[in-house]
C-alpha cells in the first residue's frame, strides 16, 4: 500500500465506496474533493481501486489493482495525461464514443477526470449530458481541488465525498517510516495545512531549515519603510513554490513567537530556534503578531490562486511593519 492510500483508507470517503460497493449500490458520478493537489490523482486511482479490486479492498496485489496503479487498465482510464489539464475534445470522447464501450474484463467501465476544476465551460456541458442520461454499467470518478469553478448542474448529479486535512499527528505518523529525518519531518508537516502530499513535497524539494532561518532573519532585519523594498526583492525572485513556502514557514514561525508569549515554549515547531524567537518575541507586539497571521492566511490564499508575488511580498512586509508600529504606539 503506498502512502496517499495510507491516508486515504483513514477517511470517510473511503468507507463510503467500500459500503457502496459492498451493497451494490454505485453512484453513476462521485466528486472527490482534495485540496491536497500532490496527492489528488492518487487518490482518484485508490478510489478506482476500492471499486475495481477483484480481492475487495485496496489489496494492490491482484491484476486490476496493478494495472490500475499504472493507469493501463482497458476498463478504467484515466484523464488527462499526468501533468496535462482536460480538453474539450477529450471530454468529448470520453462521453461520446468511449462511455457506451461495454467493459471488456470488468463488470463496470469507469473513467477518472483528475483536475475536474480546471474543466472550461463548453467541457462541462458535455460532461452535463451525459451525467443527466448516464450509460448503464458506467461510473464517472472526478478528482477536484475545489468546487468553485463547476457548475452547480454538474455538483447537484454527483455523490460528493471529501479528504479533509489531516492531522500533523497523522502525517507525521504515516509518513515516518519513510522519512527519517525526524526533525524535518515535523516542520514539513506543520507547514502542510493538513494535506500529507504537501509535507512529502516540502520534506523533499525545499530546506525547510533555510526558509525557517530566512523568515527569523526578515523578522529581525525589517526595522524601517527602507527595508521592505530590500527584502521583497529576495521573496519576488522565488518561485512560486518557494515563495508559498516562505509563506508558510513564516507563519509557523510567527505561530511560535505567540505561543512563547503564552508561555507554551514547549510547543514550538522551531524549537531550535528558541534562543533567537525569544528576541523577536520582544521586538513584536501580540496583537501585530495576530494581525499578521491574518495577512499570511490571505496571502497563502492568493499565492494558491496566483495572485500577483510582487504585489503579495510588498503588502506582507509593510504589513508587519506598519501593524508592529501601530500597535506600540496605542
Amino acid at each position: 500500500m503506498n502512502l496517499p492510500e495510507k491516508f486515504f483508507i483513514k477517511t470517510a470517503a473511503y468507507r463510503t465506496i467500500i459500503n457502496d460497493r459492498d451493497n451494490d449500490s454505485f453512484a453513476h458520478a462521485y466528486l472527490l474533493i482534495c485540496s491536497d493537489e500532490t496527492y489528488l490523482r492518487a487518490y482518484v486511482r485508490a478510489f478506482a481501486k476500492a471499486i475495481m479490486c477483484e480481492k475487495g479492498g485496496l489489496c494492490g496485489e491482484c491484476r486490476f489493482c496493478k494495472l490500475i496503479d499504472k493507469e493501463s487498465f482497458c476498463d478504467c482510464e484515466f484523464y488527462p495525461s499526468e501533468g496535462s489539464k482536460p480538453t474539450t475534445e477529450g471530454i468529448d470522447l470520453i462521453v461520446g464514443e468511449k462511455c457506451f464501450v461495454k467493459p471488456l474484463e470488468a463488470k463496470l467501465k469507469m473513467f477518472c477526470i483528475s483536475g475536474a476544476e480546471q474543466m472550461n465551460l463548453p467541457s462541462q456541458n458535455k460532461l452535463l449530458k451525459t451525467l443527466e442520461e448516464p450509460p448503464k454499467n458506467v461510473i464517472i470518478v472526478l478528482g477536484a481541488t475545489n468546487t468553485f469553478t463547476l457548475l452547480p448542474t454538474i455538483k447537484s448529479r454527483v455523490r460528493k465525498l471529501e479528504i479533509p486535512a489531516f492531522s500533523e499527528e497523522e502525517i507525521i505518523d504515516v509518513l515516518s517510516p519513510s522519512f527519517p529525518d525526524k526533525i524535518k519531518l515535523k516542520k514539513s508537516a506543520a507547514l502542510a495545512d493538513g494535506k500529507p502530499g504537501e509535507a512529502e513535497k516540502i520534506y523533499n524539494s525545499f530546506d525547510t531549515e533555510k526558509t525557517s532561518d530566512e523568515c527569523v532573519s526578515i523578522l529581525k532585519g525589517l526595522k524601517k519603510s527602507p527595508d521592505i523594498a530590500r527584502y521583497s526583492l529576495i521573496l519576488q525572485k522565488k518561485s512560486r513554490d518557494e515563495f508559498a513556502a516562505f509563506v508558510s514557514s513564516m507563519r509557523i514561525v510567527v505561530r511560535d513567537l505567540l505561543l512563547i508569549k503564552e508561555g507554551k515554549k514547549e510547543l514550538l515547531i522551531n524549537f531550535d530556534k528558541e534562543a533567537d524567537l525569544a528576541l523577536l518575541e520582544k521586538k513584536y507586539d501580540e496583537g501585530a503578531l495576530l494581525e499578521f497571521c491574518d495577512d499570511l492566511d490571505k496571502a497563502a490564499n492568493a499565492v494558491n490562486n496566483n495572485g500577483n508575488q510582487t504585489m503579495l511580498a510588498d503588502k506582507l512586509l509593510f504589513a508587519l511593519l506598519e501593524e508592529n508600529y501601530r500597535w506600540q504606539k496605542s
